[in-house]
């Protein structure tokens, strides 16, 4: 247990962590702000209430987040998360591979502030675009869908909801994005140099930390957020997010995006509200009808995926008619 504290203390400095103080301090002064233009000084007293209700943060649901987030740090600490070593092999392989048929070499080169913004930029493009497949892959097969119902299962959201996750689908998505993304850098290493350089802050890209300074934590809350229609065909907003997370039939199978909305967009699965909607958050069947929450506890949200998941690869679930409900929201 000390371990895991150690390392949930330790990624407070990671910034790819999005709890960490910076963002939170950031997700802070951005709804306060908002608070302020919304009611005025005169409700300030109010604002703590406001950004954390007691019957959010309290709530069983929130509990289970927590309780998820120490379970994958606890992971993390085993080493049971080490992509790197699939992101590598993968850069030598394709160094390897395509190098040796083109007839490539490596060689030394000075990059230029365009070429870093370039490689910055594809990099990012690329591990959202892994994100974006990665997640719409889990909601359409049944065989998948069990380990990420765990996170479309909060009842309330936070900014720790984010780390609601199954490990499971912590290591697919982590093993694709390190597979395409170790092809690209390979690409990137024979074109270029023998050296890599990207714009990033404490080894982290900076379109990402950029993204969570602005307010990615509000993502997973109860603070809603739009960018507009023009803006929501690029940007993902929270409340574009929040939609992703409801029972409502208009809302499934939208929004898969995290940074950028143009892959929903080009793939038919963008949804912009045009107004404040109510969201009821958790899973719900075909026809909109809330499913009993299944996922109690750490164990039951750890163990119930795994048995879902082995009946449907056993043959005993199938592909359910369209006129008839489904057993999970889409």
């Amino acid at each position: 247990m000390e371990a895991v504290l150690e390392a949930v203390l330790a990624a407070f400095g990671d910034y790819s962590f999005r709890l960490m103080p910076l963002y939170l301090v950031a997700t802070l002064a951005i709804a306060l702000c908002i608070f302020m233009f919304r009611y005025g000084f005169s409700a300030l007293p109010g604002f703590l209430r406001w950004i954390a209700p007691t019957e959010i943060y309290a709530h069983p649901s929130h509990m289970v987040d927590i309780k998820l987030l120490l379970f994958s740090q606890a992971l993390t600490v085993l080493g049971l998360f080490n992509t790197v070593v699939i992101r590598t092999a993968t850069i030598v392989l394709t160094m390897t591979v395509v190098g040796g048929l083109a007839g490539l070499e490596l060689h030394d080169y000075r990059w230029s502030w365009l070429q870093i913004a370039f490689a910055t930029l594809l990099l990012a493009l690329v591990m959202d675009f892994c994100t974006y497949w990665v997640h719409r892959v889990h909601h359409e097969y049944p065989v998948l869908w069990p380990f990420h119902s765990v996170h479309h299962s909060a009842e309330v959201m936070t900014p720790v909801t984010v780390y609601r996750k199954h490990p499971v689908y912590d290591l697919i998505s982590d093993a694709a994005t390190a597979v395409v993304t170790g092809v690209i850098t390979g690409l990137i290493l024979l074109a270029f140099s023998r050296n890599i350089n990207i714009a990033g802050i404490g080894g982290a890209n900076v379109v990402f930390v950029i993204f969570n300074v602005l307010g990615s934590n509000f993502r997973h809350s109860h603070v809603w957020i739009s960018y507009g229609r023009a803006l929501e065909h690029i940007f993902i907003s929270p409340a574009q997010h929040q939609i992703h997370h409801s029972r409502a039939v208009v809302h499934h199978d939208k929004n898969y995006g995290e940074v950028f909305a143009f892959w929903d967009w080009m793939f038919g699965t963008l949804y912009i509200p045009e107004g404040r909607e109510d969201i009821e958050f958790g899973l719900a069947d075909r026809d909109g009808i809330p499913i009993p929450q299944a996922h109690v506890s750490l164990g039951s949200a750890l163990l119930v995926p795994v048995q879902e998941s082995w009946a449907a690869l056993s043959g005993r679930w199938r592909r359910v008619p369209e006129d008839t409900p489904e057993t999970a929201e889409r």
